[in-house]
C-alpha cells in the first residue's frame, strides 16, 4: 500500500470527491444531524455544529497521519458537500481497509453513492492508487438498502457479529461484508 502525499481528488460522471474543507462544516452538520441518515450508524446524530467542525479537523489530521481518507462528495450541480465516503482502518501489512459512507436524504435513490463508491473502490484497488487487496464494510443488518448497494458492487456477506454496537441505549448487530480486488469489476 502506498499512501499519497497529497489528498487524491476523484471524479465521476456527476460528482467530485475532494478533501473536506472548514467551510463544509454546515453541510456536514445537516447530513450527520439527520436522524434518518444516522439511523444505522454506530453513533448518534450530531447535536452541535462544533461536532461537524471537529469531523473536518479530524479528517484532515487523519489523512496527514496516514490513517484514513474522508472524501466530501460534491455534485456537479452545486458546490456543496452532499455526502462523504471514507477509507479507514488502513492496514498496510495486510493490504486492507474499511469503507464507510453517508449521503444527505434529498440525494437518496439517484445512484450517487454507487457512483462515488465505484470511484473510491477503484482508487483503493488500483496499483497506482492504494494497491489494496481487500475492502471491508461493517453495517447494521437492518440497513438493507446499504447491503444491496454493496452487493451490487460485488461485496459478499461474510458474517454477523452479534450485539456489537450500543447507540442511544439500543444494542445492534454488525453485518460484515467484504470485497477482494480479484472480485472487483470496475
Amino acid at each position: 500500500m502506498r499512501f499519497p502525499e497529497t489528498f487524491p481528488e476523484l471524479g465521476t460522471e456527476r460528482l467530485r470527491l475532494q478533501a473536506l474543507r472548514a467551510d463544509d462544516a454546515e453541510a456536514l452538520f445537516a447530513i450527520f444531524a439527520d436522524p434518518e441518515v444516522m439511523r444505522y450508524w454506530s453513533r448518534p446524530p450530531m447535536r452541535e455544529l462544533a461536532e461537524a467542525e471537529a469531523l473536518v479537523a479530524d479528517a484532515t489530521a487523519a489523512f496527514a497521519a496516514g490513517d484514513s481518507f474522508r472524501w466530501g462528495l460534491r455534485s456537479d450541480a452545486e458546490d456543496r458537500v452532499i455526502g462523504t465516503c471514507s477509507l479507514f482502518h488502513l492496514d498496510a501489512q495486510n493490504g486492507r481497509a474499511e469503507i464507510g459512507y453517508a449521503l444527505r436524504r434529498p440525494s437518496w435513490g439517484q445512484g450517487l453513492m454507487q457512483e462515488a463508491l465505484r470511484a473510491v473502490i477503484g482508487y483503493a484497488f488500483d496499483a497506482r492508487g492504494l494497491d489494496l487487496g481487500r475492502i471491508e464494510a461493517d453495517l447494521d443488518p437492518h440497513n438493507q438498502a446499504s447491503a444491496r448497494l454493496l452487493e451490487r458492487l460485488g461485496f459478499a456477506r461474510e458474517g454477523l457479529l452479534r450485539e456489537r454496537w450500543t447507540v442511544a441505549g439500543v444494542t445492534t448487530d454488525s453485518l460484515i461484508m467484504g470485497l477482494l480486488r480479484r472480485e472487483w469489476r470496475p
